[in-house]
């Protein structure tokens, strides 16, 4: 596997399939054509481009050695009677059922080891929906990863899949090599639709169409038949699945000892005479993205690159290879003081910018100034682009008003023991989708905007030299009304921290840009300092612990029963904010010195880091290459999961001063002020209310209150998260006629006062000094709170209205 893609010997490999069978049975018993028809089929298919032959039953030698003759790769199907012929729920005939599962599979895997003729074994087919539903999608999923299991202990190289269909969506499969799912829609948008979320479920992996195609209808005809396939296949080239297996190459079908009579899905009729949907598969056999009929737009891609001598070669060496018509690769080094800049001029295609070091955003505003194409690709210096890259990130601006378009990253598979870990651990670069094709944030190592949104926006911030210019120039974007695309096909591999220190390094420095983000974009953070996705963030990794939401339809009649993945909220404030607090409690371990009960404290801390530890541990997956060291590969990432949230609250403490030195300084307001009683405000109205207030409220920002902008359906202008326990609204208004007057109007959060109230009425019982500590607390909250909405307020009017 290459990603999203096959290859063979480093180039890239295009499955183009068709489905062979099942026939009558042979006097050996396979269910087969005789070896002559065989030969004559196999001619014609790899002289019809073919590159891959789909079989139901286990291909016997002579067919083997026939796909080899003409350089043609199986999909084999390893066929066991599953428990759809079975009658009740036996305890002993589901086991015997799964017994002979895997003795059929463990004999065919030995038979087939280490023939490169065979591309894979696909480990059933279509187990029916109501199988599923009576025995249980655990159960039969269980029993497919043990028989993925076996085939991976008979020849570990073999590649294994399952033939998946849209009724069974939900089949949680992560032990496949690949995803398989047979689909047979024939509106275009809905195809499309569909593909992209099947490359949702499939991760980092290739999704392969195991059947497509049309029945030939008695009225419109062969023509319509080829017309469907020929817009099945552009669909499949547009979102970019790794293979399409066409259903099927003749008429000729057999189910048991029956032929089934009126079944016209093949290129061919039953003598083998070609229909015109032969041409058409022919056609596009020939075909990939792009070949697709688009007016591609001209591309810039932008590598900034600081230090990066070690990653750049590789970077430029797969960037200058694309193939992509007007495409610019423009390297901008920031300063670097290392042989970067040296070693990116030894490639011809790429122009290289020197620029004094000014950090990453910098950098990156230099590139989609100079850069002459349209479309301004975004890559890191320790990442490389898929052979597709650019065309699937043209292929996601979608619409009159997507503005810019992402794809997933992963981290090679040649990538270290420890880079693997850090793959799996939180605060890495994932993308947040708000529907399976548009993205609340694409990360900054394979992103692309148009070049005019980029001036609209302003490009990126300055201030932010490392991290977080990506996040906060997405929300820019997406509050000027441009929509952010997603391409699930436009893969990059990004190589990730090799080592503990540096990524926790590096997430130090993310909570810095954090603290930073959040000082921009009050409106989009939790009190309590997480982010406040309004998407769903997406980690091919990371394995979900909320139960599948699936909409199987009335008495489970829907034809696709999707699943919904949701949840994970609660996990993700467990490590944010929960992590810190149980390492306090840690180290207020030698209190227990004065009375023993607040031993209680820190040892409530270790059992809910144990417990989470755990937790994480079981969700991580390793990769498949160290297996036999899967739980120390586990524990690793569990403590990476457990170090990150206090590094990450340790770096945006310990950066806080200066990021309120780096906002921006105040918008300029009318003056002079008057001030009226009761904390009430009046300023020339030298401009519109609405402008004024948004200054106001900039500047609020800037003297750090988290101000959060109303909805519109608010009677106030906007909220002021003054304290835990007190927030503001503040209200203008035009009158008396030339002046605006401002106020505002404090509120209690009681349910936040009600729970410190618990708090302190329990631990009362316990240690009374306590429950004391608690009562200060709440009033030194409690005055932050009123200063913050009175006097605060006053003194920046007064300082932006000098």
């Amino acid at each position: 596997m290459d990603g999203k893609h096959f290859a063979v010997d480093g180039a890239r490999f295009h499955l183009r399939g068709v489905t062979y069978g099942t026939f009558a049975p042979r006097d050996d018993g396979a269910r087969f054509p005789s070896r002559e028809t065989i030969k004559r089929d196999f001619a014609a298919i790899a002289e019809a481009g073919f590159t891959t032959v789909r079989t139901y039953t286990p291909p016997p030698d002579d067919v083997v050695e026939l796909a080899a003759d003409w350089n043609l790769r199986l999909l084999a199907g390893v066929f066991w009677p599953d428990w759809r012929y079975l009658v009740g729920s036996s305890g002993r005939e589901i086991r015997d059922v799964t017994r002979g599962a895997v003795r059929e599979t463990r004999e065919q895997a030995q038979r087939l080891a280490g023939r490169d003729e065979v591309l894979a074994l696909v480990l059933g087919n279509e187990v029916p929906a109501d199988v599923v539903r009576w025995y249980g999608a655990n159960r039969i999923a269980g029993v497919i990863a043990d028989l993925c299991d076996v085939v991976h202990e008979q020849d570990p190289d073999m590649l294994v899949t399952y033939a998946n269909y849209p009724t069974t969506e939900y089949l949680s499969l992560p032990t496949v090599d690949f995803l398989t799912f047979n689909v047979f829609l024939e509106q275009e948008q809905d195809l499309r639709r569909y593909l992209t979320r099947l490359h949702h479920l499939a991760g980092d992996r290739p999704l392969v169409l195991g059947e497509l195609g049309h029945h030939v209808d008695g009225i419109t005809g062969e023509a319509a038949h080829a017309e469907f396939l020929d817009r099945q296949l552009a669909v499949a080239a547009e979102r970019g699945v790794a293979g399409t297996c066409v259903f099927s190459w003749t008429d000729e079908w057999h189910v048991g000892d029956n032929p089934v009579e009126g079944w016209q899905f093949g290129l061919t009729r039953d003598d083998r005479s070609p229909r015109p949907a032969l041409d058409v598969a022919r056609r596009w056999n020939s075909r990939t993205v792009r070949d697709l009929d688009i007016a591609w737009p001209s591309i810039s891609v932008v590598v900034c690159a600081y230090n990066a001598e070690s990653t750049i070669a590789e970077c430029l060496q797969a960037a200058t290879a694309l193939d992509y018509p007007n495409l610019e690769v423009l390297v901008v080094d920031d300063g670097s003081t290392d042989r970067t800049a040296d070693i990116a001029e030894t490639f011809p295609r790429a122009r290289v910018l020197r620029e004094p070091h000014g950090g990453l955003s910098v950098a990156r505003n230099t590139g989609w100034r100079e850069g002459r194409g349209d479309l301004i690709a975004y890559l890191d210096s320790d990442a490389f682009p898929s052979l597709e890259w650019p065309y699937y990130l043209a292929l996601g601006l979608d619409g009159p008003m997507v503005g810019g378009v992402g794809g997933p990253n992963v981290p090679p598979a040649s990538d270290g023991v420890a880079a693997q870990r850090v793959a799996r651990s939180p605060g890495g670069p994932v993308h947040v989708l708000i529907s399976d094709d548009r993205a609340e944030h694409i990360p900054g190592c394979n992103m692309a905007f148009w070049k005019l949104v980029l001036a609209e926006v302003g490009g990126f911030d300055p201030v932010y030299t490392a991290a977080g210019d990506d996040v906060d120039l997405c929300w820019k974007v997406l509050d000027r009304g441009w929509d952010i695309g997603f391409h699930p096909a436009a893969l990059v591999w990004h190589h990730r921290r090799g080592s503990v220190r540096a990524y926790l390094k590096q997430q130090r420095g993310y909570g810095r840009a954090e603290a930073l983000v959040e000082q921009r974009h009050p409106d989009r953070f939790t009190p309590l300092g997480t982010a406040r996705w309004r998407g769903r963030i997406y980690d091919s990794f990371a394995a979900s612990l909320a139960r599948q939401r699936v909409y199987r339809g009335i008495y489970g009649s829907a034809a696709y029963q999707s699943v919904y993945g949701g949840g994970g909220h609660a996990l993700d404030i467990a490590h944010q904010v929960g992590v810190p607090l149980a390492v306090s409690a840690l180290i207020v371990a030698p209190l227990a010195i004065i009375a023993t009960r607040l031993l209680a404290i820190p040892l409530t801390g270790l059992l809910f880091l144990t417990v989470l530890g755990l937790v994480d541990a079981k969700r991580t997956q390793p990769p498949r290459q160290i297996v036999n060291r899967a739980w120390g590969f586990r524990c690793g990432v569990a403590f990476l999961h457990l170090a990150q949230p206090v590094v990450r609250t340790w770096g945006r403490l310990r950066e806080s001063r200066l990021t309120r030195r780096a906002q921006p300084s105040y918008e300029w307001l009318p003056g002079p002020v008057k001030h009226l009683g009761r904390g009430g405000l009046m300023l020339p109205e030298s401009r519109p209310r609405p402008d004024i207030v948004a200054a106001l409220v900039g500047d609020l920002r800037r003297a750090g209150l988290p101000v959060v902008p109303p909805s519109g359906w608010e009677d106030y202008d906007a909220t002021l998260l003054a304290s835990g326990l007190v927030r503001g609204e503040l209200v203008t208004s035009s009158h008396p006629i030339g002046w605006v007057q401002l106020r505002v109007r404090r509120r209690l959060r009681i349910r936040r006062l009600l729970l410190c109230a618990a708090a302190a009425g329990v631990l009362s019982a316990a240690t009374p000094w306590l429950s004391a500590g608690v009562a200060a607390v709440v009033a030194f909250d409690l005055g932050r709170g009123v200063r913050r909405t009175g006097a605060l307020i006053r003194l920046v009017v007064d300082e932006a209205s000098r």
